[in-house]
């Protein structure tokens, strides 16, 4: 099984000092910090892609002016190429 050796003092007393305050041990309590950690890096993330959701959806309709291929006019359309 792998293991965690953690040699920062404060960690560690962190960590104690939990665990006794919970009755848990102390990879129960590590556990539980990080898993909570994990979960709002996710709702933050999650948070932050609704943002820019709810942006692009209140920018769309000012954005009528732009073509609808904005490559339309790299192209020539008879021969793909270039123009």
């Amino acid at each position: 099984m792998p293991t965690l050796n953690i040699k920062n003092q404060h960690v560690y007393e962190l960590a104690k000092t939990l665990s006794d305050r919970t009755g848990r041990s102390m990879t129960s309590v590590v556990e539980t910090a990080l898993e909570r950690q994990l979960a709002e890096l996710t709702d933050e993330r999650r948070g932050i892609a609704d943002a820019l959701h709810a942006l692009a959806v209140e920018a769309a309709p000012h954005l009528t002016h732009l073509p609808a291929d904005p490559f339309a006019d790299l192209y020539d359309e008879e021969t793909g190429l270039p123009k």
